[in-house]
C-alpha cells in the first residue's frame, strides 16, 4: 500500500514542540510500516499549507499515516484530518471533530461526567477573577485546558490554598490565555488504558490496562508527585511502564469498561489513550483522553498490543492501518482508488 506518513517534527526541546515526534519516532513509526509491507513517503507538514496539499496530490496515497498535530490554537489537532477530508484522502485516526473535541480537557470533562464517568472535580477558568467563590477541595492540580504532553505543568503546579492557586492560575493564564483548568488532585497513581481498533475482539479493541510508576529519583522530593513536563521530556526515563498493572482484578474490569464507554461515546477510532488516576482503594478517576496517543517506541500502546498477539511495532502499526482502510476504502473518491489498482497491476 502507498501510505504517506504525515507529522511535525520536533527539531528542539521546547514546550511549544512537546507534542511534535522527534527524528528517531519517526524513523521508528517509517521503518515498521515497511516492515509491514508498505512503501511510504514521509511527509513532514510544517510550512505553507498550499506546499502541503501539493504534496500529497502528487503522491496520490492510498492512506495517510498521520500523527501530525498542528502547532497554533484549540483546533490545530483537528486541522490535519480536516484537510484530508476535505481532500477526500483516507487516513488514520480520528476525525477533526473528535480531535477538537478531545484536546478540549473541559469539554471532554462535561460530555463524559454527563455519561457517568468519574471525573475530578474542577473549574474553567481565563481570568483570575473566576476563582472567587470556588468550591473546589485544596489541593488542587492547574493545567493549560487546551494542551497536551504535559505543556504548562510542572513540579509545581499543585496548589494547596487559595494564596497559592491565585498566583500560579495568573502565572499560567499569562503563558495559555485561552483558559486553564483547575482540578482537585487525586492522591493516587497513574493508570492508562490503550486502545487499538482491530485488536483484542473479545474486548473491542480495549487492550490491557497499564500503570506509571515514577523513579524515586525524579519524585522524592515531591509533595504531589504528576507526571509533568520535565518527566515526559525525559522520555522513559522517568517513568517505567508496568504491564499487566498491579491492581485488583475488579478494578482492572472496571478500567477497561470505562475505557470502552469513552472512546465508543467520543467516537475514537484507530486508536487512542485514557488517562486515569487510580486510589490506593482501587477508585479511578477520567483525567483525558488522547486520540493521538504517542507512538513512541516503548510507548503503552506497543506493551498492551504485545500481550493481544501483537508482539512487534510493526503489526501494531499495521492493525491501525487494516482498521483505517477498512474504514474507509468505500469513501475513497475514484481516482484515488484508480490509482491503488493501477500499481496493484502492475
Amino acid at each position: 500500500m502507498q501510505i504517506a506518513f504525515t507529522y511535525n517534527l520536533r527539531n528542539s526541546d521546547a514546550e511549544e514542540e512537546a507534542e511534535f515526534d522527534l527524528p528517531e519516532t519517526v524513523e521508528a513509526i517509517a521503518s515498521a510500516l515497511r516492515r509491514a509491507g508498505h512503501d511510504v513517503n514521509l511527509v513532514e507538514v510544517s510550512g505553507p499549507t498550499s506546499n502541503l496539499v501539493a504534496r500529497l496530490e502528487e503522491l496520490s496515497p492510498d492512506l495517510i499515516f498521520n500523527t501530525a498535530e498542528g502547532s497554533h490554537g484549540r483546533f490545530r489537532e483537528g486541522f490535519y484530518p480536516a484537510l484530508f477530508e476535505q481532500l477526500g484522502m483516507p487516513f488514520t485516526g480520528s476525525d477533526a471533530y473528535v480531535c477538537t473535541t478531545t484536546l478540549d480537557k473541559r469539554t471532554t470533562k462535561m460530555l463524559l461526567d454527563a455519561h457517568g464517568i468519574p471525573t475530578p472535580r474542577w473549574r474553567f477558568v481565563d481570568k483570575v477573577e473566576q476563582l472567587r467563590g470556588l468550591s473546589l477541595r485544596f489541593p488542587v492540580i492547574v493545567k493549560p485546558n487546551f494542551e497536551g504532553s504535559s505543556k504548562g505543568i510542572t513540579a509545581d503546579s499543585v496548589a494547596e490554598d487559595m494564596e497559592a492557586l491565585t498566583a500560579k492560575t495568573s502565572s499560567l493564564l499569562e503563558k495559555y490565555p485561552m483558559g486553564i483548568l483547575v482540578e482537585e488532585y487525586i492522591t493516587g497513581r497513574d493508570l492508562v488504558v490503550p486502545f487499538l481498533s482491530g485488536a483484542s475482539p473479545e474486548t473491542g479493541g480495549i487492550l490491557e490496562p497499564a500503570v506509571y510508576n515514577y523513579r524515586p529519583e525524579y519524585v522524592q522530593d515531591k509533595r504531589f508527585p504528576v507526571y509533568d513536563f520535565a518527566m515526559k521530556s525525559s522520555g522513559f526515563n522517568a517513568v517505567s511502564i508496568q504491564i499487566p498493572a498491579d491492581i485488583s482484578e475488579e478494578t482492572r474490569r472496571n478500567a477497561m469498561k470505562m475505557s470502552d464507554r469513552v472512546f465508543r461515546f467520543l467516537g475514537i477510532r484507530d486508536m487512542g489513550r485514557v488517562d486515569f488516576r487510580v486510589t490506593e482503594d482501587g477508585d479511578l478517576y477520567f483525567l483525558e483522553v488522547n486520540a493521538l496517543p504517542s507512538l513512541e517506541p516503548g510507548a503503552s500502546i506497543y506493551l498492551a498490543g504485545a500481550l493481544a498477539g501483537l508482539e512487534r511495532m510493526d503489526q501494531v502499526l499495521n492493525t491501525i492501518v487494516q482498521s483505517a482502510s477498512e474504514r474507509q476504502h468505500n469513501a475513497i473518491p475514484y481516482p484515488f482508488v484508480a490509482a491503488s489498482e493501477a500499481r496493484a497491476r502492475q
